[in-house]
């Protein structure tokens, strides 16, 4: 496949996911990542990055379900986001590769950890250490946009921290 075309796939995805934390609504947030996540099933599937492609399409479920439950205001969203970790951690071990494919484990349990609840200041925090495990993924498997826009997201989560933060005190202060 060509590599500026793989490298673009993977660009759009950052780029949504990097906006996506800005949104001050969990429903947009969440919106923004499936989206994104669709995106990078494809660039790591193409990169050959295989447990990262399988962790990204689980998590992908498991966004659309935390979505339609949030939308529906289904009940046990704690149950189906307990099965999907114990599946991605069942298909990371059937997809291990070497090592670096832990980080891609982490950082789509850690989301669906951080979905399962309403605070959307937790879902940016753990956006950090998310933004870290797929760097260095990142780093391994070649996805130079993945590296330029993982580390643009790691700003862009902190700086919505920040920003969100001092929107929380401005609402407190009034």
């Amino acid at each position: 496949m060509n590599y500026i075309l793989v490298q673009f796939i993977g660009a759009i995805g950052y780029t949504l996911l990097a906006l996506s934390y800005f949104k001050k609504e969990k429903k947009q947030i969440l919106f923004m990542q499936i989206f994104a996540y669709i995106m990078f099933t494809i660039h790591y599937y193409l990169l050959s990055g295989f447990t990262g492609a399988i962790c990204n399409l689980v998590g992908l479920v498991a966004l659309i379900t935390i979505y339609l439950f949030d939308k529906y205001k289904f009940k046990n969203k704690k149950i189906m986001a307990m099965i999907f970790i114990i599946l991605i951690i069942l298909i990371n071990v059937q997809t291990f590769q070497n090592i670096y494919s832990i980080f891609p484990m982490i950082a789509s349990v850690i989301v669906i950890i951080s979905f399962i609840t309403d605070n959307e200041a937790a879902i940016r925090e753990i956006g950090v250490i998310s933004a870290v495990c797929w760097l260095i993924y990142a780093i391994v498997y070649g996805s130079h946009t993945g590296i330029v826009f993982e580390v643009v997201t790691l700003f862009g989560v902190l700086a919505a921290v920040i920003k969100n933060s001092k929107n929380k005190e401005k609402m407190i202060k009034k």
